[in-house]
């Protein structure tokens, strides 16, 4: 079984690796860091801190736009040019092609996240040389964490592309619930504690809506808990119980959502 699934992510990765659009998303992400040395520049103070942000949020970007552009891309072209009848002809069931599917797509993210990686250090570096009374506090150790962190939010949202998918055809609409789904995952938490605020309570927020978020909150993948740009930025201190913590989140979660839909697509009519 995972010899079948293992040879399925190996195709799909190649296939993601082949399209055009990873290498302008690449490039796109190596010159917004490469421009981390012109911007900081800029700037009178904190320059370790504006040098991560730029960094990080290249990360964030590049992974969202692989997943938008291409892991939404890569289970639709199988569905709309039939492809997925020869994959379905082979000894392998539709649970181990959804999951077959979900690594390949991880190993994507994982390669690009590695490139990214070495050259936003390399980036890093050249501006620690440049401006090394700036980068006194900063720590390699705590920027490699919210990299690790980041990796595991696109595992989780990936892993949510792969559910919608196996309930639509369209990759329209599994664009437009995973985006929604991105936006409510970065502000669910935000929006609970919110309403648990003397401001919040101050708002009368109905019954009926205030349990509905209660519910929300644990159905939704709460993608806040990846962020850790601010310690990074900072130098602060990330514990590592906090990093095995959101890592067995991601894995749960993950799974849940690769669980659903392999029951979801091995159901669903493919003519």
């Amino acid at each position: 079984m995972l010899a079948k699934i293992l040879s399925l992510s190996v195709l799909t990765f190649r296939e993601g690796v082949r399209d055009r659009a990873i290498i302008g998303i690449g490039l796109f992400a190596a010159v917004m860091m490469s421009v981390t040395l012109v911007v900081i520049s800029l700037f009178m103070r904190e320059l370790s801190k504006v040098a991560v942000d730029i960094n990080l949020s290249a990360f964030s970007l590049s992974g969202l736009l692989l997943t938008f552009f291409l892991s939404i891309t890569l289970m639709a072209k199988d569905i709309d040019k039939k492809t997925i009848y020869c994959v379905m002809s082979k000894p392998l069931s539709r649970s181990q092609y959804i999951w077959g599917k979900y690594c390949g797509i991880l190993f994507i993210i994982l390669t690009a996240f590695a490139v990214l990686t070495v050259f936003s250090s390399l980036t890093i570096a050249l501006a620690k040389l440049q401006y090394a009374n700036w980068f006194t506090s900063f720590s390699w150790m705590e920027y490699y964490k919210a990299v690790y962190a980041l990796f595991l939010m696109f595992a989780v949202l990936n892993a949510m592309v792969i559910f919608f998918s196996s309930i639509t055809t369209s990759s329209f609409i599994t664009l437009l619930f995973s985006i929604c789904t991105y936006i409510a995952g970065q502000t669910i938490e935000e929006v609970v504690i919110f309403l648990k605020s003397g401001a919040g309570q101050a708002a009368h927020i109905s019954e009926p809506i205030s349990r509905m978020l209660d519910i929300i909150q644990y159905v939704l993948p709460n993608l806040s808990v990846f962020d850790l740009k601010v310690q990074a930025s900072h130098a602060i201190f990330i514990s590592w119980n906090y990093i095995a913590w959101i890592s067995l989140y991601a894995c749960i979660y993950s799974t849940i959502l690769l669980i659903a839909a392999s029951m979801i697509f091995s159901k669903r009519e493919l003519a």
